[in-house]
Protein backbone atom coordinates (compact mmCIF):
# COMPACT_ATOMS: atom_id res chain seq x y z
CA UNK A 1 0.00 0.00 0.00
CA UNK A 2 1.20 3.18 -0.92
CA UNK A 3 1.39 5.86 1.66
CA UNK A 4 -1.16 8.80 1.79
CA UNK A 5 0.01 12.24 1.05
CA UNK A 6 -1.36 15.07 3.65
CA UNK A 7 -1.02 18.53 1.34
CA UNK A 8 -0.68 21.36 4.12
CA UNK A 9 1.88 24.11 6.08
CA UNK A 10 4.23 23.18 8.56
CA UNK A 11 4.77 25.31 11.49
CA UNK A 12 7.31 27.12 10.69
CA UNK A 13 5.39 27.97 7.37
CA UNK A 14 2.70 28.91 9.16
CA UNK A 15 4.31 31.00 12.00
CA UNK A 16 6.60 32.85 9.26
CA UNK A 17 2.71 33.43 7.53
CA UNK A 18 1.46 34.89 10.64
CA UNK A 19 4.76 37.07 11.24
CA UNK A 20 4.75 38.56 8.09
CA UNK A 21 1.17 39.34 7.93
CA UNK A 22 1.20 41.00 11.43
CA UNK A 23 4.55 43.27 10.32
CA UNK A 24 1.76 44.42 6.90
CA UNK A 25 -1.26 44.88 9.18
CA UNK A 26 1.28 46.86 11.77
CA UNK A 27 3.00 48.53 8.93
CA UNK A 28 -0.76 49.95 7.13
CA UNK A 29 -1.64 51.21 10.70
CA UNK A 30 1.10 53.24 11.20
CA UNK A 31 0.66 54.81 7.44
CA UNK A 32 -3.04 55.32 8.42
CA UNK A 33 -1.90 57.15 12.03
CA UNK A 34 0.61 58.89 9.96
CA UNK A 35 -1.94 60.51 7.40
CA UNK A 36 -4.63 61.27 9.69
CA UNK A 37 -1.86 62.92 12.26
CA UNK A 38 -1.04 65.16 9.31
CA UNK A 39 -4.48 66.06 8.26
CA UNK A 40 -5.10 66.51 11.26
CA UNK A 41 -2.35 69.27 11.59
CA UNK A 42 -3.09 70.74 8.06
CA UNK A 43 -6.54 71.11 9.72
CA UNK A 44 -5.22 73.09 12.34
CA UNK A 45 -3.21 75.66 10.41
CA UNK A 46 -6.37 76.02 8.08
CA UNK A 47 -8.69 76.86 10.89
CA UNK A 48 -6.40 79.39 12.13
CA UNK A 49 -6.32 81.14 8.82
CA UNK A 50 -10.47 81.40 8.53
CA UNK A 51 -10.58 82.86 11.81
CA UNK A 52 -8.07 85.66 11.38
CA UNK A 53 -10.09 85.98 7.90
CA UNK A 54 -13.31 85.88 9.76
CA UNK A 55 -11.76 89.08 11.72
CA UNK A 56 -11.71 91.28 8.34
CA UNK A 57 -15.14 89.98 7.66
CA UNK A 58 -16.57 91.04 10.85
CA UNK A 59 -14.80 94.66 10.84
CA UNK A 60 -16.03 95.19 6.75
CA UNK A 61 -19.43 93.66 8.01
CA UNK A 62 -19.79 95.47 11.75
CA UNK A 63 -22.79 96.26 13.46
CA UNK A 64 -22.60 97.36 16.87
CA UNK A 65 -23.76 95.41 19.90
CA UNK A 66 -26.87 95.92 22.04
CA UNK A 67 -24.81 95.52 25.06
CA UNK A 68 -22.63 98.35 23.87
CA UNK A 69 -23.78 101.05 26.95
CA UNK A 70 -20.62 103.03 27.46
CA UNK A 71 -18.20 104.36 25.15
CA UNK A 72 -14.65 105.68 26.34
CA UNK A 73 -16.61 106.29 29.61
CA UNK A 74 -19.50 108.03 27.97
CA UNK A 75 -22.85 106.73 28.66
CA UNK A 76 -24.82 105.89 25.41
CA UNK A 77 -28.60 107.12 26.23
CA UNK A 78 -29.06 107.95 22.93
CA UNK A 79 -32.21 106.85 20.10
CA UNK A 80 -31.76 106.13 17.27
CA UNK A 81 -27.57 105.81 15.60
CA UNK A 82 -25.33 105.81 18.42
CA UNK A 83 -22.27 108.11 18.92
CA UNK A 84 -20.43 104.74 19.86
CA UNK A 85 -19.09 102.69 17.39
CA UNK A 86 -17.02 99.90 16.70
CA UNK A 87 -14.25 100.62 14.69
CA UNK A 88 -12.57 97.27 14.53
CA UNK A 89 -11.03 94.19 16.35
CA UNK A 90 -7.81 93.95 18.70
CA UNK A 91 -6.14 90.39 18.29
CA UNK A 92 -3.39 88.91 20.81
CA UNK A 93 -1.98 85.51 20.72
CA UNK A 94 -2.03 84.21 24.33
CA UNK A 95 1.45 83.77 25.33
CA UNK A 96 1.11 81.29 28.15
CA UNK A 97 -0.30 78.39 26.28
CA UNK A 98 0.70 80.22 22.53
CA UNK A 99 -2.63 78.25 21.73
CA UNK A 100 -5.63 80.85 22.61
CA UNK A 101 -6.18 83.62 20.44
CA UNK A 102 -8.32 86.64 21.76
CA UNK A 103 -10.20 89.08 19.92
CA UNK A 104 -12.07 92.10 21.57
CA UNK A 105 -13.55 95.37 20.06
CA UNK A 106 -12.12 98.53 19.83
CA UNK A 107 -14.44 101.33 19.82
CA UNK A 108 -14.82 105.10 19.54
CA UNK A 109 -17.00 107.79 19.51
CA UNK A 110 -17.97 109.58 16.53
CA UNK A 111 -17.02 113.33 16.97
CA UNK A 112 -19.18 116.27 17.09
CA UNK A 113 -20.88 117.64 13.78
CA UNK A 114 -18.21 121.33 13.82
CA UNK A 115 -14.87 118.73 14.11
CA UNK A 116 -13.92 117.59 11.02
CA UNK A 117 -12.72 114.24 10.15
CA UNK A 118 -9.18 113.99 8.86
CA UNK A 119 -9.20 112.25 4.96
CA UNK A 120 -5.80 110.31 6.36
CA UNK A 121 -7.18 107.29 7.41
CA UNK A 122 -4.82 107.04 10.55
CA UNK A 123 -5.44 110.63 11.60
CA UNK A 124 -9.05 109.91 11.25
CA UNK A 125 -9.24 106.83 13.32
CA UNK A 126 -7.35 108.88 16.04
CA UNK A 127 -10.43 111.43 15.90
CA UNK A 128 -12.65 108.52 16.89
CA UNK A 129 -10.48 108.37 20.57
CA UNK A 130 -10.42 104.38 19.78
CA UNK A 131 -10.06 102.13 23.01
CA UNK A 132 -10.37 98.76 23.70
CA UNK A 133 -13.83 97.24 24.82
CA UNK A 134 -14.16 93.78 27.12
CA UNK A 135 -18.63 93.99 25.42
CA UNK A 136 -18.46 91.01 22.89
CA UNK A 137 -14.71 89.56 23.79
CA UNK A 138 -14.51 86.06 22.36
CA UNK A 139 -11.67 83.60 22.15
CA UNK A 140 -10.63 80.67 19.88
CA UNK A 141 -8.09 77.61 20.44
CA UNK A 142 -5.82 76.54 17.76
CA UNK A 143 -7.37 72.80 16.87
CA UNK A 144 -5.48 69.24 17.56
CA UNK A 145 -3.12 71.13 20.11
CA UNK A 146 -1.31 73.09 17.52
CA UNK A 147 0.36 76.50 19.43
CA UNK A 148 1.24 79.58 17.75
CA UNK A 149 5.54 79.86 17.81
CA UNK A 150 8.16 81.62 16.00
CA UNK A 151 10.74 80.46 13.62
CA UNK A 152 12.96 79.35 16.12
CA UNK A 153 9.93 77.46 18.01
CA UNK A 154 10.08 79.89 20.81
CA UNK A 155 6.57 81.05 21.60
CA UNK A 156 5.29 84.23 19.93
CA UNK A 157 4.31 87.23 20.75
CA UNK A 158 1.46 89.34 18.63
CA UNK A 159 -1.28 91.90 18.84
CA UNK A 160 -2.22 92.79 15.26
CA UNK A 161 -5.37 95.61 15.34
CA UNK A 162 -8.01 95.58 12.53
CA UNK A 163 -9.90 98.88 11.65
CA UNK A 164 -12.16 99.90 9.17
CA UNK A 165 -11.28 103.72 8.13
CA UNK A 166 -13.90 106.38 9.32
CA UNK A 167 -12.79 108.42 6.08
CA UNK A 168 -12.21 106.07 3.52
CA UNK A 169 -14.29 103.09 4.25
CA UNK A 170 -10.76 100.85 3.59
CA UNK A 171 -9.61 98.12 6.15
CA UNK A 172 -6.13 98.78 7.61
CA UNK A 173 -4.27 96.27 9.43
CA UNK A 174 -1.42 97.55 12.59
CA UNK A 175 0.78 94.96 13.85
CA UNK A 176 3.01 94.57 16.01
CA UNK A 177 5.33 91.29 16.87
CA UNK A 178 6.93 92.91 20.22
CA UNK A 179 4.06 91.87 22.94
CA UNK A 180 1.35 89.44 22.74
CA UNK A 181 -0.57 91.53 25.57
CA UNK A 182 -3.16 94.37 24.91
CA UNK A 183 -1.55 97.27 24.70
CA UNK A 184 -2.28 100.73 24.54
CA UNK A 185 -3.16 101.22 21.12
CA UNK A 186 -1.63 104.42 20.59
CA UNK A 187 1.60 101.92 20.56
CA UNK A 188 0.41 100.02 17.36
CA UNK A 189 -1.14 103.01 15.89
CA UNK A 190 1.53 104.28 13.41
CA UNK A 191 2.91 104.09 10.22
CA UNK A 192 5.27 101.39 11.06
CA UNK A 193 2.78 99.24 12.46
CA UNK A 194 0.80 99.69 9.06
CA UNK A 195 3.90 98.14 6.93
CA UNK A 196 4.72 95.15 9.42
CA UNK A 197 4.20 91.60 8.41
CA UNK A 198 3.60 88.77 10.94
CA UNK A 199 4.22 85.36 10.59
CA UNK A 200 3.00 83.08 12.59
CA UNK A 201 4.54 79.20 12.49
CA UNK A 202 2.31 76.60 13.87
CA UNK A 203 4.02 73.69 15.78
CA UNK A 204 2.28 70.29 16.19
CA UNK A 205 3.62 69.63 19.13
CA UNK A 206 4.69 65.90 18.41
CA UNK A 207 1.58 65.12 16.25
CA UNK A 208 4.04 64.22 13.55
CA UNK A 209 7.49 65.48 12.61
CA UNK A 210 7.11 66.95 9.37
CA UNK A 211 8.04 70.61 8.44
CA UNK A 212 6.05 73.42 10.25
CA UNK A 213 3.64 75.74 8.52
CA UNK A 214 2.68 79.36 8.57
CA UNK A 215 0.10 81.73 8.45
CA UNK A 216 1.47 84.79 7.14
CA UNK A 217 -0.15 88.51 6.87
CA UNK A 218 0.87 90.74 4.67
CA UNK A 219 1.76 94.59 5.92
CA UNK A 220 -1.19 96.45 5.77
CA UNK A 221 -3.72 93.86 4.70
CA UNK A 222 -7.10 95.10 3.54
CA UNK A 223 -9.05 92.22 3.35
CA UNK A 224 -9.46 88.47 4.01
CA UNK A 225 -6.96 87.94 0.82
CA UNK A 226 -4.03 88.96 3.16
CA UNK A 227 -4.14 86.29 5.65
CA UNK A 228 -2.23 83.39 3.90
CA UNK A 229 -0.93 79.97 4.71
CA UNK A 230 2.79 79.28 3.94
CA UNK A 231 3.53 75.50 3.17
CA UNK A 232 7.24 73.62 3.28
CA UNK A 233 8.68 76.29 2.45
CA UNK A 234 7.91 78.66 5.29
CA UNK A 235 10.79 78.96 7.19
CA UNK A 236 9.79 77.57 10.41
Amino acid sequence: MKPVKINGFTIVETMLFLAISALLIMGILVGTGSSINVQRYRDSVTSFQSYLQKQYSNVANVSNDSDLNTCNGVANNHTGQSECVILGKYITVDNNSNKTVNVKNIIGIIPPANQSVPDNDLDAIKAYGPTVSDVGAESFVIDWESSAVKTDGSPTALSMIILRSPSSGIIRTFISSNNSTIEPISTILDASSLSQPAKICLDSNGLFTGKRMAVQIDGNSTGASGVEILGDNSGC
